[in-house]
């Protein structure tokens, strides 16, 4: 339903002409907001964005090239209220410009923009209004008359029917030279869930008015196949797909992403007779193929990859009969006190032993269960085998050790890890400390729902160890938020090439910066009496490796650490601490400047000379992390678009940071950024020196604007939903479900958790499902009224509609949405 308010009488005519296009502009708050729009006409995707995004968005790809100048000026916030006041016609600015349609053709069109408090609109909020001349004057398109179903709107790209059905007819006249390729982006459910689905929407959008232009220019076409996924018929040219690859790359790159969102070309040749469905079907093959490969990301398909999907498949289909068959097992690798050898704790490996004695390494079936989204189940398994062990060996009287279990960011996305492990530890009567939980750096990177994890696991007492620590990712910022108890190292630097001691360096830099943060190290892979020595050294207490103990099984562990003489009891501790030696950071014969990003995170020096505080030089990630290059371009940014009244909690922080050396100090700062909005960052300042031109910081830095977890999503969208809506999938006989948003809460006295005990309870999941299938079977969609009991005993009436979706990508079935009456 159109959102139309009462202004003034121009205003007033205006909303009762026949408009195509209405939204809402508030300059102050920098957002735009969709009012109506008229569905399979114009290039026009429904976002409501910034007015940034949006009007840069438009100019680009949704007005016609000669147009592009007028449009942003005319449209221009800076001066919109000023032209407003000061145009013929107060209020009201006119303007004609050519739109792009959604089948790819122009249409003449006039904008008329209202503000003003003349025009009974608030302050700097104005109205954009979009007229069609052509089908006033009676010369209507033909092809506007299309189907909307043919052609997506956010991407202005063709459905998958419509793309089928043009390929077949284009390949009969096209017989030679062409490909078909499968474009995926990457992980772009959790894009949506770090940067918010408005961006996401925004990008897919960028990238379908790209790939509509690419095949336009080649004389190609282009198809949106839902989700995150594209489709393109375009020339067996490989430098255009190359620079078309760089081209979205860079798109993606824009919107803040990292490389974990990267596009993935699969690229199949077509022929005459070639169908296309089955071409498809092959670049989509070489796509999940190229997402092997970060440095080529473009894969052209072999046949050779069918037979290793069914290999695949194979290894899946098997792995069910293995924990049916517990075909299965876990091995023991002791962790080790440096000095003395005793066995401080363990990990636990899997293994998989087929009944006819064959085994599967895990480096063949751990990645496939893991790309498959099999994993947990794995990880599940060997949970359980660990605490079972755990019980049976401390029923027998022995003191227990902790065994590390290993847990992945997919188990993290796909079941409550933390409230699933407290019930394991609770089944086996288990102390807490004798299980330990290692989690993959990786995982950690700008991961809202890994960081609750982790801080969820540490609240119920157990240790976590941030694992692979020095892999890409790390950085003393990430260590300071995450707060992990223990972190490992691989050995691998150890064996860097010996003749230069880069990779020596490395390991003495991280084992610093874990000191400076009191966080224990294990170094894991130690093969040689000599890396051994190098490591106690260098303080390191503990190790983990062949030189120590290979992995063994659970009997040879058990008369391990048997004799009470080969086990140390008392746990993991630090040494005391030492100062970090900040100026080897600085040595660029150490260090690459890949190797310091990774390390290091977002890092930039300041130097203060009385009350002048300026951004001296700073690294890539700082860049990034900040978001406006505006905030230190130039010397006295920093100062200037800090928020006055925090000023002196900058000062404060210097000064707390030069009491400090080691520990340094910390804060967060508020920032005015270019665009008008307020931006919070957490600053942590060390104090480096002082010569004659003032004092020397070190400072890592971290966007607080960026960092809302899932937990908060659900709290603000709470705050002003007064439904609550859950999303439930199928799992097996049973469902799994969660509160997106929870507006009844005061209304049933309960919490979130609660609700959905409620609900599961009541079997709302199965009855709902149902319902929700049979309207779409029969074309209809209706709420049923159901009694709710409360928390207090009392029932109310509440609206429940369910709604069936298939979103492949995040595996939800149903959107369940109740309303009390």
């Amino acid at each position: 339903m159109d959102e139309k308010k009462t202004g003034s009488p121009e205003l007033v005519r205006l909303m009762l002409a026949p408009y195509d296009e209405l939204v809402e502009v508030d300059i102050p708050h920098g957002r735009i907001r969709a009012l109506h729009h008229t569905e399979g006409k114009y290039f026009v995707p429904i976002v409501d964005s910034s007015v940034r995004d949006i009007f840069s968005y438009a100019s680009e790809y949704m007005i016609h090239p000669e147009d592009r100048e007028a449009y942003l000026a005319f449209n221009d916030p800076g001066t919109m209220p000023q032209r407003l006041a000061a145009s013929e016609t107060p209020g009201m600015l006119r303007a004609e410009f050519r739109y792009k349609l959604l089948t790819g053709g122009w249409r003449r069109v006039e904008q008329v923009n209202v503000g003003g408090a003349g025009q009974g609109l608030p302050e700097g909020v104005f109205y954009a209004f979009v007229f069609d001349l052509e089908t006033a004057s009676g010369a209507a398109d033909a092809d506007t008359e299309k189907k909307a179903d043919q052609y997506n709107e956010l991407t202005g790209l063709m459905w998958e029917e419509t793309f089928f059905t043009q390929s077949k007819t284009f390949l009969r006249a096209h017989p030679e030279g062409w490909c078909m390729v499968a474009i995926d982006l990457e992980h772009f459910k959790l894009f949506n869930e770090w940067y918010g689905r408005k961006r996401g929407d925004l990008l897919l959008a960028k990238l379908g008015a790209h790939l509509g232009n690419a095949a336009a220019e080649v004389g190609g076409l282009a198809c949106y196949y839902g989700q995150d996924d594209f489709v393109l018929v375009c020339p067996e040219d490989r430098p255009w797909l190359d620079r078309l690859y760089a081209e979205l790359h860079a798109l993606v790159t824009e919107h803040g992403a990292s490389v974990g969102f990267m596009p993935a070309f699969g690229v199949t040749p077509l022929a005459l007779g070639d169908s296309v469905e089955d071409a498809y079907d092959r670049a989509a093959l070489a796509a999940h193929r190229a997402k092997e490969n970060y440095h080529d990301r473009v894969c052209v398909f072999d046949p050779a990859m069918f037979r290793q999907t069914e290999r695949e498949y194979q290894i899946l289909s098997d792995f069910q009969q293995a924990l049916e068959e517990h075909e299965l097992f876990i091995v023991l690798q002791p962790q080790c006190v440096i000095s003395t050898g005793h066995v401080v704790g363990a990990e636990s490996l899997v293994r998989w032993r087929k009944a006819d004695g064959t085994m599967v390494s895990p480096g063949v079936f751990v990645p496939i269960l893991e790309e498959y989204g099999f994993v947990t189940e794995l990880d599940r398994y060997v949970w359980e085998q660990v605490c079972a062990w755990q019980r049976k060996w401390i029923d027998g009287g022995h003191t227990p050790v902790p065994i590390s279990v290993n847990v992945s960011q997919i188990d993290i996305f796909t079941i409550d890890v933390p409230a699933y492990l407290e019930e394991l530890v609770r089944k086996y009567d288990l102390p807490v400390e004798t299980v330990k939980v290692e989690i993959t750096e990786s995982a950690y990177v700008e991961n809202g729902p890994v960081v609750d994890a982790v801080q969820r696991l540490r609240e119920k007492g157990f240790l976590v160890l941030m694992d692979d620590f020095g892999s890409g990712y790390s950085s003393l910022n990430m260590l300071r938020s995450l707060n992990v108890d223990i972190i490992k190292l691989d050995a691998q630097f150890l064996r860097m090439n010996q003749n230069d001691r880069k990779g020596l360096r490395i390991i003495e830099t991280i084992v610093n910066m874990a000191r400076t943060m009191s966080v224990p190290i294990i170094v894991e892979g130690v093969e040689t009496q000599e890396e051994t020595d190098f490591l106690s050294g260098l303080g390191c207490s503990y190790v983990q490796g062949y030189f120590f103990y290979r992995p063994m099984p659970v009997k040879d562990f058990e008369a391990l650490i048997a004799d009470p003489g080969k086990i140390d009891t008392v746990g993991f501790r630090l040494r005391s601490k030492n100062q970090a030696r900040t100026r080897e950071f600085l040595d660029p014969s150490l260090f690459s400047d890949a190797v310091l990003n990774n390390l290091l995170g977002p890092v930039a020096f300041f130097a203060r000379s009385g009350d002048a505080v300026n951004v001296v030089r700073y690294n890539r990630w700082f860049f990034e992390e900040a978001g406006d290059p505006a905030l230190f371009e130039q010397t006295d940014a920093f100062l200037r678009r800090l928020v006055p009244g925090d000023l002196p909690r900058l000062y404060e922080l210097l000064e707390m940071a030069e009491a400090s050396p080691t520990e340094g100090a910390g804060g967060v700062l508020r920032f005015r950024r270019s665009d008008g909005a307020v931006a919070e960052f957490r600053l942590f300042f060390y104090y480096m020196e002082e010569d004659d031109n003032g004092k020397k910081y070190y400072a890592s830095l971290q966007n607080l604007t960026r960092y809302l977890t899932l937990d908060d999503h659900i709290r603000l969208l709470s705050a002003v939903c007064a439904d609550s809506v859950l999303f439930v999938r199928r799992r097996g006989e049973g469902w799994s479900f969660q509160t997106v948003a929870h507006g009844l809460e005061d209304a049933l006295g309960m919490t979130a958790e609660a609700f959905e005990r409620q609900c599961a309870a009541l079997g709302f999941f199965d009855q709902m499902a149902h319902e929700a299938e049979k309207d779409a079977l029969s074309a209809e969609s209706g709420a049923r009224t159901v009694e709710f009991p409360t928390a207090d005993g009392r029932e109310v009436d509440v609206s429940c509609r369910c709604v069936a979706v298939q979103d492949r990508e995040s595996g939800v079935e149903y959107i369940l949405v109740v309303r009390r009456l």
